[in-house]
């Protein structure tokens, strides 16, 4: 291998990772990414408009799959060109992981396949989800009593029916007493469809229109009273929602600096480039666990289509550090530059450029949780659910999801 190529590749790693020195090497990464642009869950609110959506409700749109493919194409650049990962495509390097909707699922099959698409061999990758007693990146809402607990304390009159949810939502908001001019035309529970809508470039009504932003406002905190997050903060909640992802996804950098520190001669089940291909309500609980939500997305916003997520563990002369990162935008731009949070996440040093992994470890103990740890009632584990059936029965039928998105 020459001299030439050797400083080529180093200078194109130096110029998509920054790192702090020449020692210090990038040894494993985690992404989570919200699926590409898609349709309105519920209903499309204009027979004009089902053009736009020629998959159906809730599927991904034209665009949806294009910007999708931009971002495989940048992390290519990041982790491809630059050698971390092999541009084989080696399974044994990754594992990619999707919450069982086809919108998630398309996301990760089209991200991965720009990532390693040489306009020659036709390379994708493989992705896991799972169909039934999902606890990773979702959860069965109707075998949750801790929710309903959770709920209840500001909403006793709650049912314990989540379904159908935009019903829900109208009901969390009701109680929260989001109102707003709007919703005497448009009620609350429509709003999604328009929201969907207008991601997509179609106008709403005039009277959305003319107030989106209070109305995306009021939307996003319903969402965040649900998950617990943002203005509605709720360590409790979030345990239940995120817990186990949280707790998994420190278990991954712990795995990896183990390995590593053993001069990788133990066996290891964490590869080194980890995707989850995930919803906006998901990104939105981890930011926050991780304490940068509202210096990443806001308050008030979603994270936008094909928003992303990075966690790197790095080493420098034996010692380790973690650099967390944010992409909020829906489209990937050549020379995108990503939102360098590593410093602004619990625990770490606001004056230091980067975490140590001591400190990050120590980031999210109050948000972290076992798999399915989250939905117990502290003071009892209950042998039924909310509808009479045994967690058994439960555990049998495929999981619902805690949100549209």
């Amino acid at each position: 291998m020459g001299i030439s190529w050797l400083l080529l590749l180093f200078s194109t790693a130096h110029f998509y990772i920054e790192v702090d020195s020449k020692e210090a090497k990038l040894r494993s990464v985690q992404v989570l990414f919200r699926h590409g642009a898609r349709a309105p869950s519920e209903k499309i609110t204009d027979p004009n408009y089902h053009s736009s959506f020629p998959r159906g409700l809730g599927e991904m749109t034209d665009r949806g799959f294009e910007n999708s493919y931009k971002l495989g194409r940048y992390l290519k650049k990041r982790y491809v060109d630059t050698g971390f990962l092999d541009p084989y495509m080696k399974p044994k390097e990754m594992f990619w992981r999707s919450v069982n909707k086809n919108r998630c699922l398309s996301t990760a099959s089209t991200v991965g396949f720009a990532m390693f698409d040489d306009q020659i061999r036709h390379i994708h990758v493989p992705v896991v989800t799972e169909d039934i007693d999902e606890k990773l990146l979702n959860y069965n809402i109707d075998n949750c009593p801790r929710e309903v607990e959770l709920v209840r304390e500001r909403c006793p009159d709650f049912d314990g029916n989540y379904h159908p949810w935009p019903r829900y939502e109208a009901f969390i908001a009701n109680c929260l007493n989001y109102t707003h001019p709007v919703f005497a035309e448009y009620p609350f529970d429509t709003i999604e469809a328009y929201m969907n809508e207008y991601k997509n470039s179609i106008p709403p009504p005039p009277l959305i229109e003319k107030h989106i932003n209070e109305i995306m406002a009021i939307y996003v905190n319903v969402t965040q009273f649900i998950t617990g997050t943002g203005n509605h903060h709720d360590p409790r909640m979030m345990k239940v929602k995120f817990g186990f992802l949280m707790k998994t996804l420190l278990r991954n950098i712990r795995k990896r600096k183990e390995y590593e520190s053993s001069g990788r001669k133990m066996r290891i089940d964490v590869q080194k480039f980890t995707v989850y291909s995930t919803q906006d309500w998901i990104l939105m609980g981890v930011l926050d666990s991780l304490g940068v939500l509202n210096k990443t997305v806001g308050l008030e916003v979603y994270p936008e289509y094909n928003s992303m997520i990075i966690i790197e563990l790095w080493e420098e002369n034996k010692k380790f550090y973690v650099k967390t990162f944010y992409k909020k935008e829906e489209i990937t731009a050549e020379n995108h530059e990503l939102i360098d949070v590593s410093n602004l996440v619990r625990n770490c040093e606001a004056n230091e450029p980067n975490c140590t992994y001591e400190k990050f470890m120590r980031c999210c103990d109050d948000y972290k949780s076992d798999r399915g740890e989250g939905c117990e009632v502290p003071s009892q584990k209950r042998k039924r659910n909310i509808r009479g059936l045994s967690i058994d029965e439960t555990e049998r039928k495929k999981p619902l999801f805690a949100g549209p998105e």
